[in-house]
């Protein structure tokens, strides 16, 4: 009898550790995937998900989810083949259902679907379709998919940048591997020889695709992966600049007229996203609580919570906030009046929300970032919670510290009052030398604020069909040296910085030639007289 007691205690008492132990201390860790996994079948494009290894924030190994989106022809020919990779880099989203990987049909979802079965015509007069012949590799940002219990490190751009290239590397050894399987009916099509890479992104999207076109120069990667340029719209590649946006415009920047008034956030949700990006990532901010940079009131709406929880789309994140200043706010044993919820959101029109950023930053965060003079230049060393913050926002620029040796399409609404063209004004600035040669603007394709440029940046790619002449603009940035890119090594590069000197076939020479005739050099035809 004392046995059996003895047991059922034991039994209880391990019950009992089992209950209070967190429940990812004993889950199995995901693998990364030894095969894709097919999702969808929307007529003649397919889409798979597989997992990848890479690292996080800390260094640490970390296993993140990713779409890749096949074009699979239903009257397939003997000579089809991918001529395409698209490294798609998605916008923010709340909702994990947005992710690339889901089976919902968010607009980006439908552009993915769509873009593999879009045929635009000749490119080069080699009947080749450098949009719509594709595979796109579409990674979950960390933070949803497969992570989404952690916290998505929101602008992070070398960590997303890294983990992004980490899934093309992976993602694209699984898709050769199983196009290579003689199997009956293999629906992956095999790789054309001189297949092109292109990045492609908006919003959030835009600043990791410039920021996964640096890290592929920097690593030397542009051969191995035919890497040709990437096409960028509106995105926030200098957050400092958009600071100064929100706390200075008052609606005639860049030419254009607004609705914007200074020290306004018309997209509020960007303001908790970006702080607890930085709070999760960068070590000099790691060091300070979110409650050095937030108000407690914009805190206590619960806005960190819906973001921790991955089940609002920043859209429902406006209605709810929308919500509090209609009725007012009970929150840890407070109230809100909606005249006090009236002095930190104001509304354009029912649903939606704008914030104040006076009453959404502490005091000492608001009063540091409304000071012009202390934006001009970025502490080496911060002193406070407030310069680690300018410290943070300064390191994840995608504007300096590297000279870009493809092509760069920009798309930016001067109009944008989310993201503000001052965005790519910085970049240009940062590269006065390469406008409308190493990269180029269309500021003309709408003065609308960043939702619906997005819908026209979407429309124009996957239905229009106008995005055709910018990748072929982008192909003749490599294209243009004359060199035949099959007779060139891995070790060769065909950057604007390669001294090295070629034949019109593409041989490398040892020097500069001494005999008379015609060789590239720094991508241009020179002749030896």
């Amino acid at each position: 009898m004392n046995k059996t007691k003895k047991l059922m205690q034991a039994v209880v008492i391990l019950l009992c550790l089992t209950m209070a132990t967190p429940f990812k201390a004993w889950a199995q860790e995901a693998e990364p995937s030894e095969r894709l996994t097919r999702l969808l079948k929307p007529g003649t494009s397919t889409v798979y998900s597989f997992n990848y290894p890479t690292v996080n924030s800390a260094g640490e190994r970390i296993v993140l989810s990713s779409a890749l989106v096949a074009w699979t022809p239903t009257d397939r020919q003997e000579s089809d083949s991918i001529e395409t990779l698209h490294i798609y880099s998605h916008a923010t989203i709340g909702a994990d259902e947005e992710r690339p990987t889901s089976t919902g049909f968010s607009k980006e979802q439908i552009m993915l679907q769509t873009l593999p079965r879009r045929t635009y015509g000749d490119f080069d007069g080699n009947s080749a379709d450098y949009l719509g012949r594709c595979i796109i590799i579409a990674p979950d940002y960390e933070g949803f998919g497969l992570t989404k219990d952690l916290p998505h490190p929101y602008l992070s751009q070398r960590l997303t940048a890294q983990q992004v290239l980490d899934a093309v590397n992976y993602g694209l050894e699984l898709y050769r591997k199983q196009a290579a399987e003689k199997v009956a009916d293999n629906p992956l099509l095999p790789f054309k020889s001189d297949w092109r890479t292109f990045g492609l992104g908006y919003s959030q999207g835009g600043a990791v695709t410039l920021a996964v076109q640096r890290l592929i120069e920097e690593k030397g990667l542009s051969e191995q992966l035919h890497y040709y340029g990437s096409v960028c719209g509106d995105g926030p590649y200098d957050l400092i600049e958009t600071m100064r946006y929100y706390f200075d415009d008052d609606g005639t920047s860049y030419g254009t007229e607004t609705d914007h008034r200074k020290g306004v956030c018309t997209y509020p949700v960007v303001v908790p996203l970006i702080i607890k990006g930085m709070c999760s990532t960068h070590p000099a901010v790691a060091k300070y609580s979110i409650e050095d940079y937030l108000s407690q009131q914009l805190i206590d709406t619960d806005v960190l919570n819906w973001i921790d929880s991955k089940e609002y789309t920043t859209s429902e994140m406006s209605k709810m906030w929308y919500d509090q200043l209609e009725n007012g706010l009970y929150a840890n044993d407070n109230y809100y009046y909606p005249e006090e919820m009236a002095e930190m959101f104001s509304s354009p029109k029912e649903g939606k929300v704008w914030g104040i950023l006076d009453k959404m930053f502490t005091p000492a965060t608001f009063a540091y970032l409304n000071n012009a003079d202390n934006l001009s230049g970025v502490p080496s060393e911060p002193a406070n919670a407030q310069e680690a913050l300018h410290r943070a926002l300064a390191d994840n620029s995608t504007v300096t510290g590297w000279e870009p040796q493809h092509r760069i399409q920009f798309y930016h609404s001067r109009g944008d009052m989310v993201v503000p063209f001052g965005n790519y004004l910085a970049f240009r600035d940062a590269h006065p030398d390469g406008e409308n040669t190493i990269y180029r603007i269309d500021d003309t394709f709408t003065d609308s604020d960043h939702m619906d440029a997005a819908t026209l940046f979407f429309l124009q790619l996957c239905v229009a069909g106008s995005f055709a002449s910018n990748y072929n603009w982008i192909c003749e940035g490599v294209l243009s040296s004359g060199i035949d890119t099959q007779h060139i090594t891995d070790d060769q590069r065909l950057s604007r910085h390669d001294d090295n000197w070629y034949t019109l076939d593409g041989r490398r020479l040892s020097s500069k030639p001494t005999v008379k005739g015609v060789y590239i050099h720094q991508r241009k035809k020179v002749v030896i007289k």
